[in-house]
């Protein structure tokens, strides 16, 4: 996996620097991730991601997008059994480098639209959990990427990225979902799916 995740970098790197056509975009936006854990917990954060894609025209309508971008989410959540209040947060920052195909439908030499898909490389940084019992003033904190935790995260993955979107002149807008191919959590029998909704704006050069 870290190989992949090395090539996938290297690979959007050396597009970025080969493609002296290509466009560029600068990015950034909100994004909601919902982590189920089990197939059953639901729990929903917010975030914001900012960073840049190299639009590589291979013909007229089709086009490779690789990019390199920062995530953020944070949330929290609270839960009740037998009279008892559990709070915790959530923290996590990660590096994502998606490489959709787009189909272009141009609306004027400047303008058009597409969609996009394809797979994208994430790399954890951090991701930080705190815990505490009701007003307790003793909160918990714990480094969810420490071996050997309670909900140990793998910081390695791959995600499946697609969505639609418009550029004209040189405002770029988008909105799209992400999900991870595999299980968030490292060697663990549970199973924790992240899917991700983005809404973006941005501007092209």
């Amino acid at each position: 996996m870290k190989k992949t995740i090395r090539f996938a970098l290297f690979a959007a790197l050396l597009a970025m620097a080969g493609s002296l056509s290509a466009q560029t975009m600068i990015n950034g936006g909100f994004k909601l991730t919902l982590l189920q854990t089990n197939k059953q917990d639901l729990d929903v954060y917010g975030g914001y991601y900012a960073g840049f894609t190299q639009n590589v025209v291979l013909s007229r309508h089709v086009g490779i997008a690789p990019g390199i971008y920062f995530n953020h989410i944070a949330g929290e959540k609270e839960s009740t059994l037998a009279g008892i209040t559990t709070h915790s947060t959530l923290n996590e920052n990660a590096i994502a480098v998606p490489m959709p195909i787009n189909v272009m439908i141009h609306l004027t030499d400047v303008s058009m639209l597409y969609i996009f898909a394809g797979p994208e490389f994430n790399i954890g940084i951090t991701s930080k959990s705190e815990s505490w019992i009701g007003d307790s003033e003793t909160h918990l904190t714990t480094n969810l990427y420490d071996e050997g935790v309670p909900g140990e995260l793998g910081r390695y993955n791959v995600s499946w990225i697609g969505g639609i979107g418009g550029k004209f002149d040189f405002l770029n807008v988008n909105l799209g979902l992400s999900g991870n191919f595999f299980n968030r959590l490292y060697e663990s029998n549970d199973t924790q799916k992240a899917i991700n909704v983005i809404l973006g704006i941005g501007l092209a050069f």
